[in-house]
Order: C-alpha cells, then structure tokens, then sequence
C-alpha cells in the first residue's frame, strides 16, 4: 500500500516545479509598503462590529491583498499542472476560475488605508498569504456616518499608483441575541471531505452544491428568531476560497454571513504540500480559537453549534460547550460518518446531563426540533422541542 508520503511526493511534484517556475515573476517587499499598488487588488470579508464597554462600536476589518492569476504567466501555467490532477480540463472555465483563486499572488507586507464616514484608518500590514486585520474603535458619531440598515461600510484609498477603491463591510451584532456558528464543508455545502478524490473534485471541478435543506433551516431559525439573529462561518478552508464561497451561499439564499477562515500561504511550497492533507489537530485548535474569541467578545450572547462529524467539530464543540455552557444552547452535528448519537464517541463528549441534552446528531434537517421563539424578554434565549 502507498504511503501518504508516497502520494504527495508523486502527485505535487509537479506542483512543486510549478510554484518555483512562477515564484520568478513575483516580489516581495522587505518592508511594508502603502498600497495596493498597480497591479494589486484588495477583497474584504464580511466581518463584525460590536458594541464595546464604553458604548462605543469595535469595528474589525479583515481583508487579502493580491494580485489577479491573469496577470502572471507562472501562475497560469501552475493551473495547468493543476488541471490533470484535479481530473479537470485545462479549458473547462469552472476549474481555471476555481483554481484561479486558489493560486492568486499573495502580497505581503502591504498597509491597505480605508475609510469610514470622514475617519481613515491604516491597516496593520498583510501578512506572507496577502491576509490582514485590524479592530478599530469608533464613536456613535462616526458609526452613522458609515453604516446602513446594520451594515457598516467601508472603502479603501487610492494610491499614488492605483487609483481603484475597494469597498467592504462589517455586520453590527448586537450585544445580545442569538448567534449560529456553522462549518462550511458537509455542514451547508457537499464537499464530501473524508474522500479526497471527491473533495478535490467538488472543491475545484463541480459547481458547489446546497446540503439539502439547510438554507431553508437557517432561514427558518432567522424568522423565528428575528432581527437580532446572527449567522457566522468558521471554516477551515483558506481564505483564497470566500468569495466563490460567497457567491455560493448568496446564490443558495443563506442568511448573511460573517466569516472566520484560515490565512494559507499557498505560494509557500512546504504549505501546498500540507494543505493536500491537512493535520486534524491544525483544524481543531483553529476553530477553537476562532469560536472562544467570538464567545469572549460576546458573553451576552447565546449560540447555535452546527457542525458535522467528518472532522473535529464534536470535539471543538464540546470543549466550548465545556468553557461556555450558558451561552451554548444546542449543538447539531450532521451525521456522514455513520455514527449513532449512541455512538462511543459523543457519549464520551457529551455525558448525560446537560451537555447530552444539547447535542443532536441529524442525518436530514427536518430531523431537527422546531425552534421555539424565545419571549420578548431581553437576553432570553431559544429553546429546541423536544
């Protein structure tokens, strides 16, 4: 039997030489430079604002700086390579635009200004995959200026060499309320990530498809739940991947959105070897991270797990249900590894008692329990029929 290290020295060699043949058409700057320059593009992710101790908003603004795969000769041809081993066609459209953003030029070190109402923020620099973030404090005053129906809009600056302004925006989530935390693959999209032949075909092949039902869920929990709903992704996959992946769930009629993913140096050849297979250990102290730092900035708030059983998400949700069981209301764990909620591995996440009360695992998402409107009492939370 081949070993995985076997595989990946086989199938990535030609990934490898790929990288280095296209690494000649790209700089790096040694310090940061104000930007984007000509050439570079910026996409921000939708990302949160709340409300901070002092009334005033703590606004964070995420984004990547890159540069456009057509535009390097390198990068086209490592879409090439990439072609065979995805098992697609060099020409089919829906594989070079997938793969287009999987291997865009990250540019590192670059300090994207915006602005905010008459406020002009500069960003901390981006870092080696193109990524960026920053908390910002603003003033009621300032918040009206730049927001719109819950929305906080934002901008960034021309520069001396690239006159473009990229427009982005954060959703205001109320201190109190009820939050859905939700994976991405075979949580809401069939990914089908145990099998890597599958993963990589519905990653980079197939148009993404629905989970079926799981929009009309989500949409049906914002109806019961209101307007201080909130939905949010933590999501393993890298950030190279948002906005195909919003354009998807947009197109799948979701609720909005705000996202957590991973910062992924793919132009880094050590780290595309990784990525093949990525550690389970990685992807669980990611999402963990990711998920106690949002119920830290919100401990007003209650919060809806939604995972399912293919990786680590039992095992994160169960330690935050662990740290946080106040907050955490339920826990819903879609079933594609065939194991029962009888099954060892839940009984020893989820002993009886509260935390076993919490959890469902579902194959269909009418197995779910109708959601129960909380009363108009301000901070009550949800509750599931049983």
């Amino acid at each position: 039997m081949r070993t995985i290290s076997h595989f990946i020295a086989r199938d990535t060699a030609p990934i490898v030489a790929a990288i280095l043949a296209f690494s000649s058409f790209t700089s790096c700057a040694i310090t940061a430079a104000n930007g984007p320059t000509q050439g570079q593009e910026v996409v921000f992710f939708p990302s949160i604002a709340s409300v901070s101790s002092d009334q005033k908003v703590l606004l964070t603004i995420q984004g990547r700086v890159f540069e456009p795969t057509e535009n390097s000769r390198g990068r086209e041809a490592l879409i090439d390579v990439l072609a065979p081993l995805a098992g697609a066609s060099r020409t089919d459209p829906l594989f070079r635009s997938r793969a287009s953003y999987f291997v865009s030029d990250s540019n590192r070190n670059v300090r994207v200004s915006v602005k905010v109402g008459d406020r002009v923020i500069v960003l901390p620099a981006s870092n080696p995959a193109g990524y960026f973030i920053g908390d910002v404090t603003l003033t009621n005053d300032e918040i009206r200026e730049g927001a719109s129906g819950g929305v906080i809009l934002f901008q960034s600056l021309p520069t001396a060499s690239n006159p473009q302004m990229f427009a982005g925006n954060a959703v205001l989530v109320p201190e109190e309320g009820v939050t859905v935390i939700t994976d991405m693959d075979d949580t809401i999209k069939v990914t089908d990530i145990l099998d890597h032949q599958q993963k990589v075909a519905n990653t980079f092949v197939r148009e993404f498809i629905e989970v079926p039902g799981m929009s009309a869920l989500y949409r049906s929990w914002m109806q019961a739940l209101g307007s201080r709903t909130h939905f949010h992704v933590v999501s393993a996959g890298p950030w190279q991947f948002n906005e195909p992946l919003r354009r998807f769930t947009q197109k799948a009629e979701f609720p909005v959105f705000t996202w957590d993913m991973r910062s992924v140096d793919i132009g880094d050849v050590s780290v595309l070897i990784k990525e093949s297979f990525p550690d389970p250990e990685d992807v669980y102290e990611f999402k963990l991270q990711k998920i106690q730092a949002f119920m830290a900035r919100f401990p007003k708030r209650h919060v809806v797990l939604v995972g399912d059983s293919g990786e680590k998400d039992p095992e994160v949700y169960a330690k935050v249900l662990s740290e946080f069981p106040n907050s955490v209301d339920a826990v819903f764990i879609r079933n594609v590894t065939r194991e029962d909620q009888k099954d060892r591995r839940y009984q020893k996440l989820f002993p009886s008692g509260a935390a076993a009360a919490k959890l469902r695992v579902f194959l269909d998402p009418k197995e779910l329990p109708p959601l129960i409107p909380p009363p108009i009492v301000q901070g009550a939370n949800p509750s599931w029929r049983n």
